[in-house]
């Protein structure tokens, strides 16, 4: 690295470089890594300064208020309060070296359960061997190949396999996946296996054992003696402890719903009224507030420019029980003539006791296509494909691990287009539209909502 390189650099973001000088740059940073690391810490710095001083036009709005502690220490902090509560769940949820963690669970919103003899934290893998006793609420097991299991307290269940397991207590109910290669699940006195997709279990020690099969066709085999039974739709059969098979009809009412729980904290769409402090969503505790601007409401969406609203989201917005937050947009063209993509941004952000974590939409910069900005990434991280205009998108942002990702869509499906991570554990209170001068934002509807599962961590 040259000693003029800082000043090359400086002049690449004060746009004082000539075309020729900006690729002969370009082909350095391939073939120089100090040179890319010095980049990457000004764009970093020239981000952070693009947001922070957006708007302000002196050095005296530049100046620190006094009498305050730095702006840097309360999110310190937070971070290191964050990290310790990870390690430790880490550390209390993690299992024995050498054991492969083969099944994701969750605990229902006032669950309770044991683990192996352990309080069981909801996220905690679930291995081969594990034995886990519900003494409140549900725990939903998630099984290689996507098999899902719901098993409702009071009950006890063993994973003795990626494809096997004992319910040796209890009511559960299961889903096998399209494409899975089936599910066996044993009582004290019966047996059935797969394909499915859909059946339940009771198992009454001491008692008779009942299989239901909600879709699909099941077998069942007797644990004692050699009666078996193929129940198909909406069939069902219970076996005592002698072997004896009394078929009746099946009573999916009885079981847990696989429909995921979901809270819609926010969904408004912007076919009439105003944009005002003040708005009321059609769903949601709160109210729009509009701290910059004067977006309007015309042909049945928002559309502005240099403006900014935020929308209060309840303190108690995710939670275990709900760990998964998504945020649907359906943006649209503008009618005036300004651009969605520009060198400003226009977008989204979700916001944590008033700190902005996350950004998607057009970030700052010349590149026309939707990014995702996690704010302590070093710049935007964009599609390895452009993806430009106006479109319907979902951020989905996991709490269990901290993942979120971008994906094109009026859902998750597939794979992001964008991933990355955010610290696990956060409860964003805030969700905010926006967008610079210079650029347009145009949206017709947005959503938020927290959700018990959309897939594995």
């Amino acid at each position: 690295m040259r000693l003029t390189d800082h000043q090359l650099v400086a002049a690449a973001f004060e746009g004082a470089l000539g075309e020729g000088e900006f690729d002969t740059l370009q082909r350095r940073l391939a073939a120089e890594p100090d040179l890319l690391a010095l980049y990457r810490e000004h764009a970093l710095l020239h981000h952070s300064l693009c947001e922070e001083y957006e708007g302000r036009d002196s050095l005296s709005d530049l100046s620190p208020p006094t009498g305050r502690a730095p702006r840097w220490l309360l999110p310190l902090l937070i971070i290191l309060a964050l990290g310790a509560l990870a390690l430790a769940a880490w550390k209390l949820t993690r299992p024995p070296a050498g054991a492969a963690l083969t099944a994701g669970s969750s605990l229902s919103k006032d669950g309770r359960a044991l683990l192996d003899g352990q309080p069981m934290l909801d996220g905690s893998g679930f291995s081969p061997g594990s034995r886990l006793a519900i003494e409140r609420g549900w725990v939903r097991l998630k099984l290689p190949g996507g098999t899902i299991a719901i098993v409702e307290a009071p009950a006890a269940v063993v994973y003795q396999s990626d494809r096997r397991l004992l319910l040796e207590n209890g009511r559960a109910r299961f889903q096998i996946s399209s494409g899975a290669e089936g599910l066996t699940v044993g009582t004290a006195n019966l047996t059935v296996q797969g394909p499915g997709p859909g059946f339940g279990l009771v198992s009454r020690p001491g008692g008779a054992d009942e299989a239901h099969c909600f879709s699909g066709e099941v077998s069942v085999q007797a644990a004692t003696g050699k009666a078996t039974a193929s129940l198909k739709t909406a069939e069902a059969a219970s076996i005592d402890a002698s072997g004896t098979l009394n078929r009746m009809p099946a009573r999916e009412n009885e079981f847990a719903s696989l429909t995921p729980e979901q809270r819609v904290l926010i969904e408004d769409r912007f076919e009439s009224g105003t944009m005002e402090t003040g708005r009321r969503p059609r769903i949601g505790a709160s109210h729009w507030r509009l701290e910059k601007g004067s977006p309007t409401i015309v042909g049945q969406h928002l559309e502005g420019s240099d403006f900014e609203a935020y929308f209060w989201l309840p303190a108690d917005a995710m939670s275990a029980a709900r760990p998964i937050l998504l945020v649907t947009v359906e943006t649209v063209p503008g009618s005036g003539s300004l651009p969605f993509h520009s060198q400003q941004f226009a977008g989204f952000s979700l916001y944590q006791e008033g700190y902005e974590v996350c950004f998607f939409g057009d970030s700052y910069g010349p590149e026309e296509t939707w990014s995702l900005d996690v704010k302590r990434n070093l710049v935007p991280l964009v599609p390895a494909t452009k993806v430009s205009g106006p479109r319907t998108m979902t951020l989905r942002y996991d709490r269990r691990d901290g993942t979120v990702e971008l994906h094109d869509g009026p859902e998750p499906g597939g794979a992001p287009l964008v991933r990355s991570k955010l610290l696990p554990g956060l409860n964003f209170d805030q969700v905010r539209i926006a967008a610079g001068p210079g650029a347009s934002l145009g949206l017709a509807s947005l959503k938020v909502s927290a959700i018990e599962d959309t897939g594995s961590p």
